[in-house]
């Protein structure tokens, strides 16, 4: 039975940085600062489209999503968030209402960006096979895409994107309820369904 639940909270705001992990973490544990206590908490980076500023900056609209992966026992503590306004680098943005989300045990399953601490891929992948042998007993297929960079507080990281697929239904579950890696606040190794790998392969291959 899953420990944690996702969350959807509405955003209201025009623009964000492109790399905004960081900035997203600082600025939610000023608000909730016992979302570092626990290791599953996980908070996904936003995403938007590209603008005239170049790479640095992106617009969201009104359909974008913050999205939590928090504990069920704090889903009531999360209504703190609810009209809160942070601040990323200047770009401000205003927290709605959120609507909850229980995990689906489907057999793909996708990480945007998973940091297991190795920075050549070759490591990664020996990472991704250890880490679930070791924690959840699991051979299944995975894809893994280009590397790419994350900005952090203690430096850059070093990621990669992750599709497993032909996952048992009981382990879908516990991957996504526990996660791969490291770095949960800063949206690495937080994995979502997908109903097929086909949708994914062209963006990580």
């Amino acid at each position: 039975m899953p420990r944690l639940i996702d969350l959807q909270f509405e955003l209201t705001g025009s623009t964000i940085p492109a790399d905004n992990a960081q900035m997203l973490c600082d600025a939610l544990l000023g608000v909730l600062p016992w979302l570092g206590e626990d290791s599953g908490t996980g908070i996904q980076h936003l995403k938007g489209a590209a603008t005239n500023s170049g790479d640095t900056v992106l617009n969201i609209n009104r359909r974008t999503r913050l999205f939590m992966r928090v504990p069920k026992a704090r889903v009531d503590d999360m209504q703190r968030l609810i009209g809160e306004s942070l601040d990323l680098g200047g770009h401000a943005l205003r927290i709605g209402g959120f609507k909850t989300r229980d995990f689906s045990p489907f057999a793909n399953i996708y990480a945007y960006f998973v940091d297991t601490g190795s920075a050549t891929e070759e490591q990664f992948v020996q990472d991704v096979m250890r880490e679930l042998d070791s924690r959840f007993q699991l051979r299944c297929g995975f894809i893994c895409g280009k590397q790419q960079t994350l900005k952090s507080a203690s430096g850059p990281l070093f990621g990669h994107s992750l599709m497993l697929h032909d996952v048992p239904p009981h382990k879908s579950l516990q991957l996504q309820d526990e996660g791969l890696g490291r770095n949960r606040l800063l949206g690495c190794g937080i994995f979502i369904p997908h109903k097929s790998i086909a949708p994914v392969m062209p963006a990580i291959l």
